[in-house]
């Protein structure tokens, strides 16, 4: 019994503490890399291997970070019974979203760092080639870099 108690104990520390290393790394934020992947660090250097900083894109990635915590705050003022903070809440969540779709289509048509252009006229910064288009109706051309 006594074992089975430290057991617990051991479990829920190391679920605490996986939990804040996840938070720091939301919280300290990171940067797109041109060539599709992501970086936990911040400033100068931070792609230096990956073709640089794709800036168009971390911008829209942290447009749809503040568009998730906007909607999450709207649900919360929902639950509470003020309708003044629900509508100011619920209004703040729309323009985040708004902002959000915006750099997300900005990102889309971005051709700079680009590795291949969809058929329906977007950019993919992925990696490779290969299922870099296929929800835009596959690939229409490679661009070399």
């Amino acid at each position: 019994m006594r074992r089975d108690i430290g057991l617990l104990s051991v479990g829920f520390m190391l679920l605490c503490a996986a939990s804040s290393l996840g938070a720091q790394g939301k919280a300290t934020g990171g940067v797109m890399c041109k060539d599709g992947t992501t970086s936990t660090a911040v400033g100068r250097g931070a792609c230096s291997g990956h073709g640089g900083v794709d800036s168009v894109a971390t911008k829209a990635a942290k447009a749809s970070n503040k568009a998730a915590k906007a909607d999450a705050a709207a649900e919360r003022a929902k639950a509470t019974k003020s309708p003044e903070r629900a509508a100011a809440a619920t209004a703040a969540a729309q323009k985040a979203d708004k902002k959000a779709v915006k750099a997300d289509e900005r990102a889309a048509h971005d051709s700079v760092g680009a590795t291949a252009q969809c058929k329906d006229g977007t950019y993919s910064h992925a990696a490779t080639s290969q299922g870099a288009c296929s929800r835009h109706g596959g690939v229409a051309r490679t661009i070399k870099r």
